[in-house]
């Protein structure tokens, strides 16, 4: 849609129409005939301004005689004389003192008439432009998807679109005619209408109020109130948007995002329990590792008889196969090869945690759990095959 701007070509002054009027004056005797004139002849009547006439010829009148000419157009009056070819001129008969004779004068008024034609013209278009800015406000109106309502100065709706009478007009009860205060929460009145009192011409308000259905249901709402001045008084459209889904969606993101600190928390507390556990577990190894293993590795280191020497690799073996079933839970050998940052990412995948949140768990990078990833593989000979390491850790007992 484009917006024509050229601008219209304003028409005639009446100043303008007067100046170019053009006065034919007769001065007649008592008998009508011409005795002298002033002013130029009118263009469609060439001898009109002829002496020595009688001024109904001259003008082209159609009347025989002075008697008839006056019964026709009556003195001291102002006459429309119809000529050939559509035009025509203005006719005023004045009678002097003491019947000396008649000043007729003619007037052409084709400068009247161009300036009456103009304003028409201008008047239709005038006209037709408001008819169309009214059908494009009524569409722009009634297809709105928000409540509008058109509200005058003492805050009575006088109109309201489609999704307005859906929203707040109750069954068999009108809308219109009632006061906007009607539609909103007693909290909320009192804000639009100080808006209303302090708003200039075209002047914008908007701010969030609380506003009721027809049910009398209180609703979260978006308000703009736009002044629209006329010459003689101002109008209101007030524009509620419902804000309710946005509420909704609002709360549910903060209950979500409620839920999952709480699940942050329970996990950095779990995984300060695992590393607990974990600690404890290494501790208790070491502690067993000095106190059996060690002894027998130094014998070994300082006895040269093969007899001796398997006697005491049996006895390591033994006391690394107790380690190894010695806890509350069975724990794998292969497992014993992982790092404990190596077992807490096993145990994280075990429970079935992504990439991504073993990282941020751990609070390192993706690429740091994933070059983990690769090493647990290698050390449990599950680099080549097409079982995931989510699969094989599945079959072991819990690492938590």
């Amino acid at each position: 849609m484009t917006e024509d701007t050229s601008p219209l070509s304003p028409p005639c002054a009446p100043g303008d129409v007067v100046e170019q009027w053009q006065d034919l004056v007769l001065h007649c005797d008592a008998a009508g005939t011409v005795a002298e004139s002033a002013g130029d002849a009118l263009d469609h009547l060439p001898d009109s301004a002829r002496a020595g006439q009688p001024f109904w010829e001259a003008l082209r009148l159609g009347t025989g005689s002075l008697a008839a000419t006056l019964r026709r157009f009556a003195p001291l009056r102002v006459h429309e004389v119809l000529c050939r070819g559509g035009r025509s001129f203005l006719l005023r008969v004045i009678p002097l003192p003491e019947k000396s004779g008649f000043v007729v004068v003619a007037t052409d008024n084709r400068p009247l008439t161009a300036l009456h034609e103009t304003w028409e013209e201008r008047l239709g278009q005038g006209i037709t432009a408001l008819s169309d800015s009214i059908t494009l406000f009524n569409s722009f109106f009634d297809t709105a998807r928000d409540a509008v309502l058109l509200v005058d100065e003492e805050g009575v709706v006088l109109a309201g679109n489609a999704a307005a009478v859906g929203r707040f007009a109750a069954p068999g009860r009108r809308m219109v005619g009632r006061s906007h205060a009607r539609l909103l929460a007693p909290r909320s009145r009192v804000p639009v209408r100080r808006a209303m009192h302090g708003l200039g011409p075209d002047g914008l308000w908007s701010g969030a109020v609380e506003a009721l259905d027809c049910r009398g249901e209180a609703f979260p709402a978006e308000a703009a109130l736009r002044k629209v001045a006329f010459s003689d008084s101002s109008l209101f459209l007030l524009i509620l948007h419902d804000q309710s889904l946005t509420r909704e969606l609002e709360e549910g993101l903060r209950d979500r995002e409620a839920e999952v600190e709480e699940m942050g928390i329970a996990l950095r507390q779990v995984m300060r329990a695992v590393e607990t556990e974990g600690q404890e577990l290494r501790n208790r190894l070491g502690s067993q590792v000095r106190k059996r293993m060690l002894p027998a590795l130094e014998r070994i280191a300082r006895t040269d008889e093969p007899e001796v020497r398997e006697g005491y690799r049996s006895v390591i073996e033994e006391q690394l196969a107790g380690l190894i079933e010695g806890g509350p839970q069975t724990l794998d050998a292969d497992l014993l090869r992982l790092s404990p940052r190596e077992m807490e990412v096993c145990r994280l995948v075990q429970l079935g945690r992504s990439g991504k949140e073993i990282a941020e768990l751990l609070q390192v990078s993706f690429e740091t759990v994933q070059t983990h990833r690769k090493n647990i593989r290698k050390k449990l000979g599950l680099r080549g095959r097409e079982s995931s390491l989510f699969a094989y850790l599945r079959t072991k007992a819990s690492l938590s």
